[in-house]
């Protein structure tokens, strides 16, 4: 049972492509309906990992994976198809990459790094995921559900919220490396 949260995170990153074919194809409904499929299994994989202390070195990988991939097929996929933000998607992908290029420098430097999800990049997901899901559900409408205000204060909020993830995590890993001893016999 134990391998369950990590079941679900792969199911989860099964769907990716199920919901790009989806949005190209202009089968919007059924895209939204996996889009949300896999939006809330993410946080059953979560609640199940941290309830039953289910956690694994595999999980710590492809759950991750899984959101990334689907946030970011999805909004490519969106963007492509010109109902999503070109500049925000590459927001995303700009901070995934300095992210990413972050945990490479402390770990050539002193190892890899001893990494915890911090509050404001689970903020991030949950905003990106709402603004991507409010955004294929006006595209099952056809119109905007409510007020056209909306769109913009989400597209800020993910602009902001993603901006300040990407900040916090590098000047984590920065003060975490200035105080490595491992980085200290290096730089000896």
């Amino acid at each position: 049972m134990n391998h369950l949260p990590n079941t679900i995170s792969i199911m989860r990153l099964l769907l990716v492509l199920p919901i790009a074919l989806s949005l190209a194809e202009g089968a919007y409904l059924p895209g939204l309906v996996l889009f949300g499929l896999a939006g809330l299994s993410d946080g059953l994989d979560g609640y199940l990992a941290r309830r039953y202390n289910w956690v694994s070195a595999f999980g710590k990988i492809i759950d991750p994976l899984a959101d990334k991939m689907l946030l970011l097929v999805t909004t490519i996929t969106m963007t492509l198809l010109g109902h999503f933000p070109p500049l925000v998607l590459f927001l995303m992908i700009a901070k995934d990459v300095a992210v990413i290029g972050g945990i490479l420098v402390y770990s050539l430097l002193a190892g890899f790094p001893e990494m915890r999800p911090l509050l404001i990049g689970k903020s991030t997901t949950v905003l990106q995921l709402l603004l991507i899901g409010y955004l294929m559900i006006t595209l099952v409408s056809s119109q905007p559900l409510v007020e056209s205000w909306l769109t913009p204060l989400l597209m800020w909020a993910v602009v902001l919220v993603t901006i300040a993830d990407g900040a916090s995590y590098l000047w984590l890993w920065t003060m975490k490396l200035s105080r490595d001893p491992r980085w200290k016999q290096v730089s000896n």
